[in-house]
Formats: C-alpha cells, structure tokens, sequence
C-alpha cells in the first residue's frame, strides 16, 4: 500500500476546517472492516524546534482536518505498509507560552474519526502578579495607575468585573495594561465620578489568562470609589461592632472593621459544617467561615462569607471590611459574634501577614472567658489522655471518606494539668485528620481557635428535634468552650511524644487486653497495678447461671471493635482521601516494653517494626487475618488478599477503606449484661488499683466509651462511682460514692441513622477526690443508673426488657470499655 505524502501547516480561524491534505491507499477497493487511527492521543514536546513521528494504523483513503490555528506545527503524511504509517510532525521553537494543536483523522470511506494532540512546553510560563488586594480610586473619577508584573499581552487577557450593586454598575470606564519589554507594567483604571456623598462603591475584578494547555493564571483584586466626599467609610472597633452592630439584622452605615485573620481556610477546620438531615452535611461552611481577631487578641468574630468564592482571606491577613449589606449577629449562651453574608467586594484592603504578627496568648483552661471565643489561644500543660488512635476515630464508612454524610465532626478530649478538660473539634474533612499521623502521648500545649459548639451525637434529650439547639443551650451541650486547630502543627509542634514527658503519670491504664487466664481478669497494660473485671459473675451474682465466661482467655467479657486505625482512610480514588486499604500505620497503641506488657498468648498481636519499636495490632503484626500483613509489613492495596479481614480492609467490598478493628483485635472490652430484672440491679464494669504512697493535687480517670448494639436497647444513663470495697450487695451500696454521671452514646445504623447515635467512642475526663490516696485497694465501678435505653426511633424512649427476648439479662444490650486510665499529678 502506498500513501501520497503531503506537507501541510496549520492555519486559519479557531475551528474545524475543511481538509489541509489527504492521502490516498491505492489498493484499498472493496475493504471488509476499515481501519484508521493513531496508536497515542496525546503528544507532549519540547520548547526546541523538533521533530517527530505519529504512527497510525490505516488501510483506506483518509484526509487530516484540523482543530484551531496553529502555524507552528507542519505534518507529513508518509507511506503506510500493511495498514500501519506514520505521519511526521514538525514543531518550530517556541518562545511564547504552553500551547496545543489539535487536528482529526478523517477517513474518506466511512465516517470513522480519531483526534489527536499535540502540546508544546513553553520557554517562559505565563505570570500575572498584583500585589494589591485591593485598588481605592477617587470618588472625583479620573484615571488612577497601580504597578502590575505580568509578561502576557493584555491583549491575550480576560477581564472579568463584578459590580457588587447591579443597580450602580459600569462606572468602570476603562481598564487596561500598558504593554513593554519588562514584566513591570502598569495597570491604568479609568472610572466616572462617584456623585454620591455618603455611599461608596465597589467591584471584583479579575484578571486571567489560560495558555494553550488550558492551564489558568489569574489575579483578583477589590477595585473601591471613595464617596463624592472622597471617605470610604467610618472605622470602627470590635467593642463598637459588638454594642451596635450585632443587632441580628443587615448593617445600613458605612462602616469598616479591621482585624487579623486567624483562621486556615485551606485545611478545613474552620468553622464546623452543619449536620442538615441525618445523612446529608454542608461542607461549604467550614470553606466560608473566617476567624477575625483584633490586633491585640482581646476579641474575635466568626466571619461568614456569602459563599466559599468569597472567601479570598488567607491566614494572617491584616484586612479591613466594609461590613454594609452584611449582618452582624450576638449569639448567646454563651455570648459570640458572628458577621454573615460577607462578599468579597467588601473587602477594602488585605495585606499578607506572618504567624509572627498574631498576638500571643497563652491560657490554662479555667482562665478562658467568653471573650476568647474566635481567637487564637495557646492551652498550656494539656495532654490527650487517651492514648490510642486518630484526631478522627470515626468508622469512615459514615464519612466523607467513602462519601457518606453522616458524622461531620468529632471531639477528641483534652485535658490540662490543673484538672480541667475539653473538647478539640476537627472536622470529617480536615486535610490532615487521618493520615497516619499517631497522637503525642506526652504533654505540651496545642493551639487553636476558641470555639463554642455543640455535639448531638454526645448529650441528646428524648424527644428533642435539631431545630431546638438555637433555643436550648443544654442540648448537644458538650463544655462551654472548644477548641479548633487550624494547622496540623497547632496540635503536633510543642507536644511531647512520650508519656513518661507528661505533668501526669499512669497509675493504671489498660489500652487493649492484657489477660490473666488464671485469675480470670484483665491486667492492666501500663504497670502491674490492680485489675479490671464485670460483675456478670458468680462471685458478684452468687449464681452460676448468671456469669459469663469467654472461653479463648477466662474473661468475663468479650472483644469488642473499634475505629482506631491511624489512617490514610478511604475506599475509592475519586473521593477525598483516594483509596486506602489494609493496616499501614497501626493504631497507634506503641508499646514501651519497660513500663507495658501483653500476655504472651497473644504475640501475634504485637507488631515488631522495623525501627525496633513494638506496637499492639500495627501493620508488622504476625496474625494476618484480623490485623497486618505479617513480617513484611503493609504493602499497597493490591497486596492485600481480598479474604483478608485485617483492619481496615475486612475482606468484604463494602468495608473496606472505612478504619475498622475487629473485636479479634482485643481493643475493647465488651458486655451486653447490664440489669437484672430479678433484682431490679444494674451489673458494671469493675477496677480495682491502689493509691498507697500516693500524694498529688490531682488524680483523674479517664473513659472511652459506646454502646454497639445496632439493634439498640443498650443502657443510655451510667455513673461511675468508688469504694474501698468490691461489693456489689444492695446492703453496702452506701459504700459507694458517686464521681459523676455520663451518658453512653449508639452506635448508629444505616438505615437507621438518628441525630444522636454515634460511629465513634466518647471519651470522658473525671476529677477524682483526694479521699482515695493512700488506700491499698481502691474500686471503681461504671454502672447503670436505670434500665432507659433506645429502641432506635428515639434517645432514651425504651426500656431493656423491651428488646426482641423480652429480657434485660440478654444477649443484645452490648456496650464497650475501649480505655480506661487513672493519672496523677507528678
């Protein structure tokens, strides 16, 4: 077969045009199945002059149309032998910018097409670059230039104006760039006279250019008229804003408030996204909220923009706002406030600032006020007191992870050296929240903006509806203030990793199972001090037909699942952690051999890493069914078998990606024997530890806790209590003192998904009293305090009896221990 060559260069107007060339297949008559088309689509070259072949199959008469102007390129169209060819391409140099020529393999027998690309590197990339964010011009009108770097032709370049009053538009006579040999240039605004005394006026502009690879570079800038009096507006302070602007309704005067921006919008942190319905969340809050503080940190206000395009602050901008036409509102219980609905024509000057410019304050808990509420605070002397998984320990299959929208947020507990404790907030979809990234176990301080929110899925009322939040302050009440980090180093830069470099340390802790076969209770794992047991035993019921007995280990209890993986999470490429299976990073749980210890039944839980370290279920683990992949450590997704039900994977399809671990992992501790009916008496979890020697001014326990019953009735309202004795007897309960009471949140279904129920475990902090130093034994119990529960159409609507068996000493009313620890003031 032979193919007349033909040369031809690519010109004319931007469209498909008729045929440049065409070459022909002599011996082409009567073809059964034609063939036509380019082995590559796409064809990336050089800025150089060069040149090189496209091969194509083909074995009928064909002419080449092409796709927009583009002088630069000339194609040959050589022989074809058995229906293969090449066509040769010839680029000359470029000395412009990106660009692309397309053209299209027409056949002249059928109507078969195939397109093909060809883009050319640049000798120089496009720049635009205007260092103001906002231009002010006269309000007598007239030309006003502003220096500009760019190297593009304005001629090449998009102007875009939007004016922020459609009924006050076009006063923008002109706007150009004056073109010259150097890439400082400038930018000449010619407007009309501003006849108005009192009413400034404002618009977005935007400049842009896209090269031929339809890459983009852009700048946008606030260009602002002074009044007929030549004032823009009146400035005011936070103290005025508050006392006369947040009135709760749209702000008439001219007036401008000025501040730091201490907020990130880029790591999605700030501000929380609010939970709409019970599966559908609005992520575009956290992408329009701004934290505003003076610049002596005294005050902050939560800026809204009006849509996340608006929000063109950076953090550490020192801006200035023209707050007409927005809304300032007083939030209370307790007292906030909030500028909503600010467009980015408001904004009359943002100029870019360092971390250094924020003023420093540095704060235990209890010296927080309301005022601190939307600033930037340091909290000194905190740990993270639960030592064992993510900022996010959520079940990622209710996430944005695998693009579910059923949790928005999750609280991690903290708590100070003075006793105190709170609540850090970060959302689902924070950039770093769960990339494998273990907690500090240490103390330190951690930084962050002071916040005021509630949580549904913690505290809930029975009958309560969403709607209610604005109205009760006591519903999904979770503490008075939290805190939201903005940058992942707000909680890793000043934080010791050990937990030997902590203002506390560990009487007892128990992170994951630590069984004593013989004694039939779990060790802790921190130390040798005391036990950990359930009272759904003979010992305590004085039957043996009410005890439970797991048969592996002798425990009165069972292994329970968690969500504690490390991360990186996600079960699919498109969504917002890509695709993530199997245990890369563990779980967190770093075991110190000098101070921690397993029962040697359970090796193949303990990870031994490359790095010489030792942690409880990480990826180096031996057992690869429920939890690593064996001594060579996690792999990549495809390694994975996809029998395997190792943590975050579970075999099945639909699990995976979703941070689970298994109950055979031994991170929890679970029970479903809570009440009995015969006696009309709670069962509980029991701790026994001694505190002789013991001296301190503050001893504290801390608690992660769930309820997992998907079929709910599970016990929603518990206490915890001590005793210098381990009775349970209704005749010594007067032994028992209360430490406090908590509620226990449900784990939540899918096809049941309530405001309240939970894919995640609570942890709650408790001070304890000075009485129980110095004892040789001390008891904790974690009870019931009635048989109320869910039946999964309401928070606490049922009672326990009121399950499938009819019974509350049954096999359905599960709930979870997934930490427990008692610290102390060194």
């Amino acid at each position: 077969m032979n193919c007349r060559k033909s040369i031809f260069k690519f010109l004319g107007i931007a469209a498909v045009c008729a045929a440049s060339a065409a070459c022909s297949v002599d011996d082409a008559d009567d073809l059964a199945l034609v063939k036509l088309g380019a082995l590559e689509k796409e064809f990336v070259v050089e800025a150089d002059a060069n040149t090189f072949d496209i091969d194509i199959y083909a074995n009928g008469a064909f002419h080449i149309e092409r796709i927009g102007q583009a002088d630069w390129i000339s194609l040959t169209c050589g022989e074809t032998v058995d229906g293969k060819g090449a066509i040769t391409a010839e680029c000359e140099f470029n000395e412009g910018f990106k660009r692309k020529a397309g053209f299209v393999l027409c056949s002249d027998v059928d109507a078969r097409r195939d397109t093909l690309y060809v883009k050319q590197k640049a000798l120089v990339d496009a720049k635009i670059e205007f260092a103001n964010s906002s231009v002010t011009v006269a309000g007598a009108g007239g030309e006003s230039t502003s220096p500009i770097e760019t190297n593009v032709p304005f001629e090449a370049i998009t102007v875009d104006i939007e004016y922020s009053k459609a009924d006050n538009a076009d006063w923008i006579k002109s706007l150009e760039i004056v073109d010259s040999e150097s890439e400082k240039r400038s930018l000449v605004i010619t407007t009309e006279t501003n006849t108005a005394d009192e009413i400034p006026r404002s618009a977005a502009v935007s400049l842009s250019f896209t090269d031929g690879w339809d890459e983009t570079v852009s700048v946008e800038f606030n260009l602002l008229q002074r009044t007929a009096k030549e004032t823009l507006g009146r400035q005011i302070t936070f103290e005025e804003f508050r006392q006369t602007y947040a009135t709760n309704k749209k702000v008439d005067d001219y007036v401008i408030l000025e501040g730091i921006v201490v907020s990130n919008t880029k790591n999605h942190n700030a501000g929380e996204n609010p939970q709409n319905t019970t599966s559908k969340i609005d992520y575009t809050m956290s992408d329009r909220t701004v934290y505003l503080e003076t610049y002596d940190g005294k005050y902050g206000i939560a800026v809204q923009t009006a849509s996340a395009g608006d929000n063109v602050f950076e953090q550490y901008d020192h801006v200035q706002i023209l707050i007409q036409g927005a809304s300032g509102y007083l939030v209370e219980n307790p007292d906030r406030y909030e500028l909503r609905n600010v467009t980015k024509a408001m904004v009359i000057s943002r100029i870019a600032g360092s971390a250094s410019d924020v003023p420093v304050k540095e704060k235990w808990m209890n010296q927080l006020t309301d005022d601190d509420i939307y600033t930037y605070v340091t909290l000194k002397d905190v740990e993270f007191p639960v030592r064992k998984g993510a900022i996010t320990p959520i079940n990622e299959g209710y996430a944005i992870g695998t693009n579910a929208d059923r949790i928005s947020k999750y609280p991690l507990l903290v708590r100070d050296i003075n006793g105190d404790d709170m609540y850090m907030m970060t959302n689902t979809n924070c950039a770093y929240r769960s990339d494998g990234t273990r907690l500090p176990y240490g103390s330190g301080k951690i930084s962050g903006v002071i916040v005021h929110e509630r949580f549904s899925r913690f505290e809930w009322r029975d009958g309560a509806d969403p709607a209610e939040m604005d109205d009760d302050p006591t519903l999904g009440f979770i503490g008075r203030y939290q805190i939201r980090h903005q940058t992942k180093g707000d909680i890793w830069d000043n934080m010791q990793n050990s937990v030997e470099d902590s203002f506390s340390a560990l009487l007892t802790e128990y992170r994951y199972w630590n069984p004593d076969v013989e004694n039939k209770v779990q060790k802790p794992t921190y130390g040798t001090n005391g036990y950990l047991t359930h009272t759904y035993q003979e010992k305590y019921t004085g039957s043996a037909s009410k005890e439970y007995l797991q048969g592996t280990y002798q425990q009165h209890m069972w292994g329970g699942g968690t969500y504690e993986y490390l991360g990186p999470v996600g079960n699919n490429a498109s969504y917002i952690f890509g695709a993530n299976f199997g245990n890369k990073n563990g779980i967190g749980i770093v075991i110190d051999p000098s101070k921690e210890s397993w029962n040697p039944l359970m090796d193949n839980l303990v990870s031994h890493n490359p790095d010489g370290t030792l942690e409880w279920c990480g990826p180096y683990a031996a057992d690869t069914k429920y939890v690593g992949c064996g001594t060579g450590g996690w792999t990549s997704n495809e390694a994975i078998s996809t029998t395997s039900g190792q943590i975050n994977y579970s075999g099945s399809t639909g699990l995976r990606g979703k941070g689970n671990v298994s109950g055979n992992c031994y991170t929890s501790f679970a029970n479903h024997f809570w009440w009995d009916d015969d006696t009309d008496r709670p069962y509980a979890w029991l701790i026994n530890f001694s505190t002789e020697g013991i001296t301190t001014s503050h001893i504290s326990m801390q608690i992660s806790v769930m309820n997992t019953q998907q079929s709910f009735f599970s016990p929603r309202f518990w206490c915890a209590e001590w005793s210098l004795t381990d009775s349970q007897a209704a005749k010594d309960d007067s032994q028992w003192n209360l430490i406090g009471e908590y509620t226990i949140p449900d784990v939540s279904v899918w096809s049941n998904t309530l405001y309240s129920s939970c894919v995640a475990y609570k942890c709650i902090n408790f001070e304890l009293p000075q009485e129980i130093l110095g004892q040789p034994n001390v008891y904790i119990r974690l009870r019931p305090t009635s048989d109320l529960c869910s039946d999964g159409s309401d928070y606490a609507n049922a009672r326990l009896n009121q399950s499938k068996s009819g019974a509350a000493l049954a096999a359905e009313h599960s709930s979870n221990l997934e930490y427990f620890a008692i610290r102390y003031n060194k």
